[in-house]
């Protein structure tokens, strides 16, 4: 029996991310175990016969060097204890610190997989002070060649999410083709999110699922907000989605609350129904700078949604335009209020890109298929 060990940061990512398909990986024979920072899901894997080694030290965004050395120190202890056949690391810093242990413990397989290029790759850096700025530049030029050191290793397989992010590599960093996989997301559950009728209007709710982040375009999305209401739209915008502070990019409760009080949209916070969100609303949006694969715009249009999303890295991967929703700039309020009044004026548009949506993530994007498709790559690797 194969061992097959996830190396991810938080068990409520690896829940909703990933727990289907290490499902699906002890269904085909594998061993699997999971080391991650247990937050409030550790139950919920373990309950499905997945091994769990709590990581006590990860910190998404820290770089305190003290705290890195204890956190190198725990992945080493799992990866010496375990001895893992495939190690499957998700995420820019568990690709990265997960890769230099891998080789140091000489594990045989290593598959690195990037749900997209995230705040250091990210361009929109507008609201930011100087000093986030050159904080970016610095840790970018330290990630570039430790890239280039780690996914040019023969024993090394590198996921991306589209083709975009494969180029932008490319310009950073040396990236052997022949080594990296497109896999379209984590792949969706069609029978969890399924098309439901549209709920009475007005107002026409617009959603947006995500972690309150700037480069997710929440700052545009109010501003088109305050369009929508000059414009004597009956809509209503709803955030669902909390600040990350982990995160340099989080936008903070107090602006979130404010926005909220000035009457532009609804702050919802977390909510763990996303089906229920989205049968309760008529329009997804996510006006973001730049994705891997946005699950969230996938499980949308699964639910029959029509989107709003921007011309960028990953969106376009989801949406066509004109065919199952529309794309704008990035960094666009008015681009982006223009196409929601759009839709918000036209029910039987957004009702036939609805169904355009789920047809177009029955055929590309089920969780079946990614879960395939990643099975082979293990088995090519073994």
């Amino acid at each position: 029996m194969k061992k097959l060990l996830f190396l991810v940061s938080e068990d409520s990512y690896f829940c909703s991310h990933r727990l289907n398909l290490a499902k699906t990986a002890l269904k085909a024979g594998y061993e699997v175990a999971v080391a991650t920072k247990c937050k409030e899901s550790a139950q919920k894997i373990k309950d499905a016969g997945i091994r769990l080694f709590p990581l006590k030290h990860f910190n998404r965004s820290g770089i305190n060097p003290f705290r890195q050395i204890q956190l190198i120190s725990e992945i080493w202890t799992v990866y010496r204890t375990y001895r893992p056949d495939i190690v499957h690391q998700v995420a820019m810093k568990p690709v990265v610190v997960g890769s230099l242990v891998a080789i140091a413990c000489r594990l045989p397989k290593v598959i690195n997989a990037l749900g997209g290029l995230g705040y250091l790759f990210t361009n929109g850096d507008q609201k930011k002070t100087k000093m986030t700025r050159l904080k970016k530049g610095f840790l970018r030029k330290i990630i570039t060649p430790l890239f280039t050191f780690i996914f040019s290793r023969s024993n090394s397989t590198l996921i991306l999410q589209n083709t975009d992010d494969l180029a932008v590599l490319a310009q950073y960093c040396s990236v052997n083709p022949s080594q990296v996989n497109i896999i379209r997301g984590a792949g969706v559950d069609l029978s969890l999110f399924h098309p439901q009728p549209f709920p009475p209007e007005p107002p026409v709710v617009i959603v947006c699922v995500a972690r309150m982040l700037w480069s997710k375009g929440i700052g545009e999305l109010v501003e088109a907000a305050a369009i929508l209401q000059k414009n004597n739209c009956l809509a209503k915008v709803i955030l669902f989605g909390d600040p990350d502070p982990e995160n340099p990019d989080t936008i903070p409760e107090a602006q979130l609350s404010q926005w909220q009080k000035e009457g532009l949209i609804t702050w919802a916070g977390h909510h763990s129904d996303i089906p229920t969100v989205y049968a309760n609303c008529h329009i997804a949006v996510l006006p973001s700078y730049r994705e891997g694969l946005p699950k969230s715009l996938l499980e949308a249009a699964s639910c029959g949604r029509p989107i709003v999303t921007t011309d960028a890295p990953g969106c376009r991967e989801v949406v066509l335009q004109d065919e199952n929703g529309l794309l704008v700039p990035i960094h666009d309020s008015t681009a982006l209020a223009t196409a929601l009044i759009y839709l918000i004026r036209n029910p039987e548009i957004r009702e036939k890109m609805g169904h355009a949506g789920r047809k177009r993530v029955e055929q590309y994007f089920s969780d079946g298929l990614v879960q395939q498709q990643t099975l082979e790559l293990y088995s090519k690797t073994t």
